[in-house]
């Protein structure tokens, strides 16, 4: 009985310890893990263009981001409803002829000399107040053929148009005509574009797009091709008037570059190095440093006239020397090519 009584207690002690070790065993085991979720946070950018490009006029931003410059219209200023018809009057060797209006009523002036049948034209602050200094160079251009007269072959009627967006040159200048240096505010960006906030050399209708590139940010290209007064007044002046040849002065890029849409123009190519090799600047068969869609000389090459762009070596220096040689070489040019057999 004794003994029966030892076997069981041994037994239940054996079990009890066994129990127990078990039970350790199992608090001492680790917890599963737990699946946790994690937020991920996603960067957007838009990509900075590059010098190689493939243009797809299909694929446009759906907004213009509102970082950009707005320019305030004066509400005194009344808008005109049509472009009116261009009107001269006379100065000193020259005819001074307005030939549109700005978005915001203010006048677009063309200076002529002689009086040929073949028209040369020079065109400055397609860029406003941004690029006040190209309105500088075709003020000093004026000067110099007020005074020279006779540097203009008589088969050629030479035309110069300082300012064809007024109303950024007035934002940045405080002047429709001609102005100070003295008067030019630091902060020029906004007066880039006219008095709709439009990048006017985005509103031409090559490869036109609603929202355009300037460098890598986006620019207004206007609701439709030519929905500026101003892009119509000149468009339409200069369709009447057949050139031989329209250079637009830009800033700064210090070359010369001929247009094309979408292939260069070989005239405008050789045009391009007739004024780039008088003056010094670099010659190029187009720009190509970003897309550019809208631009004025592409569009008039498509009409077949021929044009080119000249982008000045800073955005305050005029290249004086260096223009005055590439308008001269130019007109040479014309006139040479006005004589059979030349």
């Amino acid at each position: 009985m004794t003994r029966q009584l030892h076997s069981r207690l041994f037994l239940f002690l054996v079990l009890g310890g066994l129990f127990f070790l078990l039970m350790g065993c199992r608090t001492a085991e680790p917890p599963l893990p737990t699946r946790m979720a994690t937020a991920v946070s996603v960067q957007t950018f838009t990509p900075r263009p590059t010098a190689t490009f493939t243009l797809t006029p299909t694929v446009t931003p759906t907004a213009v981001p509102s970082s950009t410059p707005v320019i305030q219209r004066p509400s005194a200023t009344p808008r005109p409803t049509d472009t009116p018809p261009a009107t001269a009057t006379t100065a000193a060797n020259a005819i001074t002829q307005t030939v549109g209006l700005s978005s915001q009523a203010r006048p677009i002036v063309d200076y002529q000399f002689k009086n040929g049948p073949r028209h040369v034209v020079f065109v400055g602050g397609m860029h406003g107040g941004y690029e006040w200094n190209t309105i500088s160079l075709a003020y000093e251009a004026i000067d110099y053929f007020q005074a020279n007269l006779d540097q203009i072959p008589d088969s050629l009627t030479l035309h110069i148009i300082p300012s064809a967006n007024p109303d950024g040159q007035f934002l940045v200048t405080g002047s429709d005509g001609r102005f100070a240096l003295t008067a030019v505010i630091s902060d020029t960006v906004a007066g880039r574009f006219n008095g709709n906030n439009v990048d006017l050399n985005r509103n031409w209708d090559c490869n036109w797009q609603a929202n355009g590139l300037w460098r890598d940010q986006w620019v207004s290209g206007g609701e439709r091709p030519f929905s500026e007064p101003e892009n119509v007044a000149l468009r339409d002046y200069l369709l009447a008037l057949q050139p031989e040849a329209v250079i637009f002065w830009h800033s700064a890029l210090n070359g010369v570059f001929a247009a094309g849409c979408p292939q260069t123009y070989q005239p405008a190519y050789d045009l391009a190095e007739v004024y780039g090799l008088a003056g010094g600047y670099p010659i190029y068969e187009a720009f190509t440093s970003y897309p550019v869609t809208g631009d004025a000389s592409d569009w008039l090459v498509a009409q077949g006239i021929t044009s080119m762009t000249v982008e000045l070596t800073t955005h305050s220096a005029t290249d004086w020397r260096q223009n005055l040689a590439g308008m001269l070489a130019t007109l040479a040019y014309y006139d040479r090519a006005a004589i059979p057999g030349k």
